[in-house]
């Protein structure tokens, strides 16, 4: 745990804010080097700020509606926690989804080719981001003996972060390299991502925001994600039998 990595008289250098820093930047990168060629730069810089703004309020809300009620009424007033840290990546996920949703009932176009430049780009930042978490000591697991345990928080603990920062990289570049089947890109996020999470808070020991009867409020959310992909890949199977019917017909 390394919450501060340099301190002098005048600067203090928090590690959590830097690799959250970093990971929107290197999302930032990722999104414009994918973005098809002839979509408009004014178009893709709408929709990257449009999701942050989004996607930072609707994290902040799901921390607040999901934590003690004597925590959410304190953190509500302090403008440290809105511009700070205490952050639900589910939140910010659920947050720049409404985001796309409201482009579309605006007519903003956003066509599957954009999605399948967002899902690269948010996957490796979240990466990094959860990198930070491991620095800052916050979103830490329950107590192990297990050999990959690491000390935290006076115990030894499973290593959460650094489980979900490897799975993230892993799955992050693998969808960077699936050029070949974007349109299996969101269903692979969806699916992967889900499973993992799943995992990971079952190895969880914050338990600030408790459970919802027996699981906690990300792993329902991550079941959510497994039936959506499970949902997109039988209908992307479905078009693809209706396709080559046509064509046998023809």
């Amino acid at each position: 745990m390394l919450p501060i990595l340099y301190q002098n008289k005048s600067l203090v250098l928090y590690s959590y804010p830097l690799f959250m820093g970093l990971g929107w930047g290197l999302a930032y990168q990722v999104f414009f080097e994918l973005l098809p060629v002839n979509f408009h730069r004014w178009k893709g810089q709408t929709l990257f700020w449009g999701i942050f703004l989004f996607a930072w309020i609707g994290a902040k809300v799901l921390f607040l509606y999901t934590a003690p009620n004597y925590l959410s009424r304190s953190l509500f007033q302090q403008s440290s926690f809105w511009l700070g840290g205490g952050f639900v990546f589910y939140g910010g996920f659920l947050g720049g989804l409404l985001f796309l949703v409201i482009l579309r009932g605006l007519k903003f176009s956003v066509k599957k080719e954009i999605l399948w430049s967002i899902v690269p780009a948010l996957t490796l930042g979240h990466a990094v981001g959860r990198f930070g978490c491991f620095l800052a000591g916050c979103c830490y697991g329950k107590v192990t003996d297990l050999i990959w345990g690491i000390h935290l928080h006076g115990e030894k603990r499973h290593p959460t972060q650094l489980l979900e920062f490897s799975f993230l990289l892993i799955l992050g570049i693998y969808l960077l390299k699936a050029k070949s089947k974007q349109a299996q890109i969101i269903p692979i996020y969806l699916l992967s991502y889900g499973f993992i999470r799943l995992f990971i808070e079952a190895l969880r020991g914050d338990l600030i925001r408790g459970n919802w009867v027996w699981l906690s409020p990300s792993q329902w959310i991550s079941c959510g994600l497994i039936i959506s992909g499970i949902l997109i890949l039988v209908r992307n199977y479905n078009h693809l039998n209706r396709l080559n019917q046509k064509n046998q017909v023809f």
